[in-house]
């Protein structure tokens, strides 16, 4: 894990090294989405199978840990902080798609709040790293495990080919808090294989923290993270028969 706690207001928006290269993207199939009341979310295939989404199928796990959230904040502070983290994710991520595809200007940056600009930046530096990009914001599935999703960024980080998932948090994280960032990112890895034919060892999770000294990047194996994932989406399937 690294840590980086540059002040933003030092990192120029313009990438030193020069605009990102994409290579030619895979022409996968569009696949329609459904975001149900409580939040699950599942997509058609072309064949017609209706997937959970990975984060569906991590998210059916309990979370005894949010519930004491709640409860500690109350209802109506609760969803009042989850909602603007909602927010915060959503501009950090769309940020991130427009710097990787070298559309980031400062009139894309107005419209969006100072502190989302701020929270952007702090993960500028470890952005520049990637290169050589297949893929931003694409849905993919797997008829094998019988599940779908959106990547954030398929590309070389390090000169290695890897799944790039963006994140923010209010606070740091450590690598035991995040295991299903690794699952989630490892279904990418194997939908992706399963699509084009193309293997991914590497899971990179970038992350920009509002109350930590600076944004932290996650480094892992893919491979670890296969049987507990499949376990998971067996155990999903078990309770939803």
């Amino acid at each position: 894990m690294e840590y980086c706690s540059l002040n933003p207001e030092f990192i120029n928006i313009n990438r030193i090294m020069g605009p990102f290269k994409h290579l030619p993207k895979p022409n996968l199939p569009t696949l329609k989405a459904q975001t149900l009341p409580n939040g699950r979310r599942f997509y058609t295939t072309p064949e017609g199978n209706k997937y959970p989404s990975v984060t569906t199928v991590l998210g059916d796990k309990d979370k005894p840990w949010l519930t004491e959230w709640r409860n500690s904040l109350g209802p109506e502070k609760a969803d009042k902080e989850t909602k603007r983290a909602a927010e915060r994710g959503d501009a950090v991520h769309k940020l991130a798609e427009y710097y990787l595809n070298n559309q980031l200007t400062s009139e894309i940056t107005r419209p969006y709040k100072p502190e989302h600009v701020n929270w952007f930046n702090k993960v500028k530096l470890f952005l520049n790293k990637a290169d050589n990009i297949r893929t931003q914001e694409t849905a993919l599935y797997s008829d094998i495990l019988k599940v779908a999703g959106r990547v954030d960024c398929i590309g070389e980080y390090e000169g290695i080919l890897s799944i790039i998932d963006f994140k923010t948090s209010t606070n740091s994280k450590v690598k035991e808090m995040i295991e299903d960032y690794y699952l989630q990112c490892a279904g990418y890895a194997l939908m992706w294989e399963e699509q084009t034919g193309e293997h991914i060892d590497d899971i990179v999770i970038i992350m920009s923290v509002e109350k930590g000294m600076g944004p932290l990047i996650f480094k892992e194996k893919v491979h670890k993270y296969i049987s507990p994932l499949m376990e998971r989406i067996r155990q999903y399937y078990k309770d939803h028969k």
